[in-house]
């Protein structure tokens, strides 16, 4: 057995020619164990459509039930999200159910992995999550233990793609017809997702134009990421043509959103304002007033907590705030966000990558989690109840300049400390501010960088050539150094960019990636 493994940060991630067939096995054990730890008698399985998922989901599956879980598996290609629907769904009735999606998100064609969560719908990380989550599954992993069959296990083979799509049209308030006479592009880089979220805007009475829309994991056009520049090119220019009102990217697995229109793509923290106006009407909806039995007044609403990463936009969370969202700072990472959202009973959480996590209930259960067919609707529900919704998003974003992820691959991983570090001292050098923790301490796993910036009980404050930028390295990913950053100052932010590329690139010899 290998001394290495294939758990990261977030999930388990890797190429599929690194771990042989006893070295997967090996995970998918340490996994079951540790969830009978928890009392897990169940599993649900699922995965999308790369070229390595079906042998993993096989080895998964034939491991579950020789350990003697009771086992639940989707076979055809589905997202993330319904992957998440299908653990919720069967945990109804099996309360002690652990989920898992065979998936590599957004990387390139080679590589795969697994996404986890535990009862009920916990996403678990390395020391996120019970017993310190895939910690846990690590330590077991390169333990001695060794597992021989066990009775009890069984297979049901399940298809829940019409709940899935029902579940989240009702999650979004939006029903058969709603939007009619609405034309959208959908652009499905070929994942696994496409064809859920056509299926669900078609039932809503969306016209759709579709790109690249079935599932192909040789990825032909390149890593399915619409977050990467010039990805949604195609979509944008398809929307001018057609006359569509929005032009909607995905991801490899779809847990990832990116929106525009004819005029470009917007940045996450401006798209989410629609989708966080929605959540806050549907918590003061949910919540008793909070009046003074004193002092006469109006009725007074507990501001919800939102996350978002240190990516999003200054000027994106000042509307937040004049929505009566409360923002809350946390790091990048789907697991550790949403335990973090769970802990805290947020509402919502953005990430500029294009992830948008919400709290979903389905009867009694109530889980965190991302759900793109939901977020897709929230958006077009608030687009045809204000038609000028996209000029009033343009609006916004005109005001600011970003650079995009600016990714550099290196030949190793020392090369990646030093250029990163390399970068962090050109910005420290032109009077630049690093944080690398929230408010409450909270490890950021990277380093905000921002100039004329001021951020305190009184609101924000910035100066005419403010920017920030976050930039860290990349937990899935070999030798990878990833930045992002944001100005109003076009001329600024066009130094930085020249900057970031001469130091990455020319001085270090890194490779630009996907």
């Amino acid at each position: 057995m290998s001394a290495r493994d294939p758990i990261k940060v977030y999930d388990a991630r890797w190429e599929v020619h690194e771990f042989d067939d006893a070295a997967i096995v090996r995970l998918f054990e340490a996994t079951y164990a540790y969830g009978r730890r928890l009392g897990v008698d169940t599993v649900t399985l699922a995965r999308d459509g790369r070229l390595g998922a079906p042998h993993v989901l096989e080895l998964a599956t034939d491991t579950a039930v020789r350990m003697g879980l009771s086992t639940y598996v989707c076979t055809a290609p589905a997202s993330t999200p319904h992957g998440y629907f299908l653990a919720l769904h069967v945990s109804r009735e099996h309360p002690n159910t652990m989920g898992l999606m065979v998936t590599a998100s957004h990387n390139p064609r080679q590589y795969i992995g697994v996404k986890f969560t535990v009862p009920t719908v916990q996403a678990i990380g390395y020391g996120c999550g019970p017993m310190g989550g895939l910690s846990a599954v690590r330590q077991i992993y390169h333990s001695a233990e060794r597992f021989g069959p066990a009775a009890g296990g069984s297979l049901h083979l399940v298809d829940l793609s019409r709940e899935f799509i029902e579940f989240s049209m009702q999650q979004a308030g939006v029903g058969a017809g709603a939007l009619a006479g609405m034309a959208v592009v959908v652009d499905g880089f070929h994942g696994s997702a496409g064809p859920e979220l056509m299926t669900a805007l078609q039932r809503a009475g969306a016209c759709v134009e579709p790109l690249r829309l079935i599932p192909d994991g040789h990825f032909p056009t390149g890593s399915p990421n619409p977050t990467s520049r010039g990805k949604m090119d195609r979509a944008v220019a398809a929307a001018a043509e057609k006359d569509c009102v929005a032009a909607i990217g995905l991801d490899g697995d779809g847990d990832r959103v990116v929106f525009g229109d004819r005029r470009g793509v917007l940045s996450a923290g401006f798209a989410a304002v629609p989708i966080l106006r929605t959540c806050v009407r549907e918590h003061e909806a949910s919540q008793p007033p909070k009046a003074s039995r004193c002092v006469p007044g109006p009725v007074v609403f507990v501001r919800p907590p939102a996350l978002y990463d240190p990516k999003v936009n200054l000027l994106a969370l000042a509307e937040w705030s004049s929505i009566g969202v409360r923002p809350v700072l946390f790091r990048n990472g789907h697991s550790q966000i949403k335990d973090y959202m769970r802990r805290v009973g947020a509402v919502a959480g953005v990430e500029e990558s294009g992830h948008y996590y919400h709290r979903l209930r389905l009867g009694d259960l109530v889980v965190w989690c991302e759900n793109s067919i939901l977020t897709v609707l929230q958006f077009l529900r608030a687009l045809r109840e204000g038609p000028e919704l996209m000029d009033e998003l343009w609006a916004m974003q005109g005001r600011v300049r970003t650079t995009g992820e600016l990714n550099y691959q290196f030949p190793d991983d020392a090369t990646r400390d030093q250029a990163l570090g390399a970068l962090i001292h050109h910005f420290l050098a032109d009077g630049a501010r690093t944080v690398t923790a929230t408010p409450e301490g909270i490890d950021l796993h990277g380093t905000v960088v921002s100039r004329g910036v001021i951020i305190d009980d009184a609101g924000v404050r910035l100066e005419p050539a403010w920017y920030t930028g976050y930039l860290r390295v990349a937990t899935n990913e070999k030798g990878v150094v990833r930045s992002y950053f944001s100005s109003a100052d076009p001329n600024r932010i066009e130094q930085i960019e020249s900057v970031v590329r001469g130091i990455l690139a020319n001085e270090l010899g890194g490779n630009l990636i996907d």
